[in-house]
């Protein structure tokens, strides 16, 4: 083997830079409802990974995360209508900082309470 495939292989196995995650559980604030599972990349920025509705897949159709709002946007797998619509703000004087607000799914409306999982 020649010494510049080497050298390309030994870049190829190093390993890349790796980006932080974190998780968030959301949960009706009290009484029964849709439970939200989110995995939320740290590069440049926040962002949206992965989330699962009610312990299913669901792909985002667009979201919003900083250090003050959490607003994030379902749709169903084919992408054809919206399945739910969280909106909620990081409450950081609050007892683990959790993010409260809405989460709008069939035509119902809950309060949640989103907490790091």
């Amino acid at each position: 083997m020649k010494l510049p495939h080497i050298v390309a292989l030994l870049f190829l196995a190093a390993p890349g830079a790796a980006l932080a995650t974190s998780g968030l559980t959301c949960r009706p604030a009290s009484g029964a409802g849709p439970t939200l599972d989110l995995v939320i990349g740290h590069g440049a920025g926040p962002a949206i990974a992965g989330a699962r509705l009610d312990g299913r897949p669901a792909p985002v159709a667009q979201s919003w995360v900083d250090s003050r709002y959490l607003w994030l946007d379902l749709t169903d797998p084919n992408a054809t209508r919206y399945e739910a619509k969280l909106r909620a703000v990081f409450r950081p004087r609050l007892r683990g900082r959790p993010a409260l607000g809405t989460l709008a799914r069939g035509g119902r409306v809950y309060k949640m309470r989103c907490v790091e999982a």
